[in-house]
């Protein structure tokens, strides 16, 4: 598998992973996205040639897009830039789980940029934090 490529075990595709990530995930707010955030589901059918390590770093992404944001033109346009920004930034998630990104009324003047930041800060707020005095270890968001 190309290193950063984008094949379909990365990504949510059924209503029912949905919603299961959106009932029963943590709700992160960015300025322009509602991200919900859940540990990934056990019934994932890898590929032949997914590795370990892949597998015990998966994380799966999901788009939402309603019809209030715009026309098709700009929804479309919002889920390419949330799919490349992730696509680029996977390896920057450390724990595996399962992610829906729902888009804002504002994100239909979104820019690649403030994607990637969104992603980045995401990557930050849910990845296991070090262990240490206060802490439990093996905490984490998913």
């Amino acid at each position: 598998m190309k290193p950063e490529g984008f094949p379909a075990i990365f990504r949510l595709r059924k209503r029912r992973e949905f919603l299961r990530v959106q009932n029963g995930g943590q709700k992160h707010h960015t300025r322009h996205f509602l991200v919900f955030v859940a540990p990934p589901a056990g019934q994932v059918q890898p590929a032949s040639h997914t590795s370990d390590e892949e597998l015990a770093a998966m994380v799966r992404l999901g788009i939402t897009v309603t019809r209030k944001v715009g026309p098709a033109v700009v929804r479309n346009r919002i889920k390419r830039l949330v799919r490349e920004a992730f696509r680029r930034k996977r390896s920057l998630f450390a724990s595996a789980c399962d992610m829906v990104w729902v888009a804002k009324q504002s994100a239909s003047t979104v820019r690649y940029a403030e994607v990637v930041a969104a992603m980045d800060a995401m990557s930050r707020r849910i990845s296991p934090r070090p262990t240490g005095p206060g802490t439990l270890p093996g905490s984490s968001a998913c």
